[in-house]
């Protein structure tokens, strides 16, 4: 090596500066959160303040917004896929989600719980910038738009029906795997014995299968709700309030259209409930066709001691395809009042 080459390698010239800390902007940047309850937005209102370009007399040194319980709970998916320790932190926000219209009407009593979230709140946040730094938390807090609320909201209410669907699965194959147990059982204590595991978990499908699908139906009974009131509402300032004809025809119109909305939420009502009493019939339908084939091993005296439980799951099946047939005589009526009206539509065209 030259003498040339070493005096270019040891010049600074060309070199730039680097702070050591430049990229540690937890230690460069104070912030501090504060976080309210908007009783009226019935959201959340985050301010969070930048003390150190505060310091400096910047006047962005801070920002706010308002989030739903949704949409922080966006923002925290995406901070704990950054840092894990944060999972256990983020409060729970499920009773901060945003009222129905239902819920807005006809409740007015203020939050009594909303300053111990927000006091938690803050701390997540506090811990969130610790944990991720400045630039992301605030980049993820305040970038949330309102279809990356929807997409998280949607991939929630996916997760949670498929995590229902799940747990019916289970307690379905846990069922399906006693009764196949019924063959290699030694004597009928043993037998009775199964039977009362086979009780446990069919309350157990029950259970699940019952939350299942309320979860699907509320949707639609909020909206079977909403559009009754609307309607009433359209009724009385048709009936008592004086209108032009325009005003009527639109009130008239918009009435037509809540009415649509309500039979439809009513008709997947329907479904919805006929899909839950044929999934219980099924499975009490294979419990009772199980001890059927159970009684001819063993005598009548002996076999009256499985007697109580066999009628027992007799008129539960009878009750529960009662009603299964009664929910699919609705929906078959539906359909095919559908049917002709789409004929005679086609006749008259």
């Amino acid at each position: 090596m030259s003498d040339a080459d070493s005096d270019r390698m040891d010049s600074l010239d060309g070199w730039v500066a680097v702070k050591r800390d430049a990229f540690d902007d937890s230690e460069s940047h104070r912030l501090r959160f504060i976080v309210e309850w908007n009783e009226i937005e019935t959201k959340f209102a985050v301010t969070c303040h930048n003390r150190t370009l505060q310091r400096r007399g910047d006047a962005s040194g801070s920002c706010a917004g308002l989030f739903s319980s949704a949409q922080l709970s966006y923002v925290h998916a995406h901070l704990s896929g950054v840092r894990d320790e944060l999972g256990p932190l983020f409060p729970d926000l499920t009773g901060f989600r945003e009222p129905s219209l239902w819920e807005l009407l006809f409740s007015s009593a203020p939050r009594s719980d909303a300053d111990a979230a927000c006091r938690q709140l803050e701390r997540y946040l506090g811990a969130a910038v610790d944990a991720c730094g400045r630039k992301i938390v605030l980049d993820a807090l305040f970038s949330v738009t309102e279809a990356d609320e929807r997409e998280y909201f949607e991939n929630l209410q996916e997760f949670k029906c498929r995590a229902m669907r799940d747990e019916i699965t289970r307690a379905t194959d846990t069922l399906r795997a006693l009764l196949q147990t019924h063959p290699s059982a030694d004597g009928l204590q043993r037998l009775m014995k199964i039977y009362e595991e086979e009780d446990e978990a069919y309350r157990e499908l029950a259970s699940v299968a019952t939350q299942f699908y309320q979860n699907l139906l509320q949707p639609f009974r909020d909206m079977r709700e909403i559009a009754t009131l609307y309607k009433t509402e359209i009724l009385k300032c048709l009936e008592y309030e004086e209108l032009g004809p325009k005003r009527v025809s639109e009130l008239e119109a918009e009435m037509n259209e809540w009415n649509q909305r309500g039979e439809k939420a009513v008709h997947s009502i329907q479904d919805i409930t006929a899909d839950y009493f044929r999934d219980t019939s099924k499975a009490l339908t294979g419990m009772v066709k199980q001890m059927e084939q159970d009684q001819k091993r063993f005598g009548h005296a002996s076999w009256g001691m499985a007697t109580p439980r066999q009628e027992k799951l007799r008129v539960l099946l009878a009750k529960e395809t009662l009603q299964y047939m009664r929910a699919k005589e609705m929906c078959i009526k539906r359909k095919r009042d559908e049917i002709r009206e789409k004929v005679c539509v086609c006749v008259c065209d």
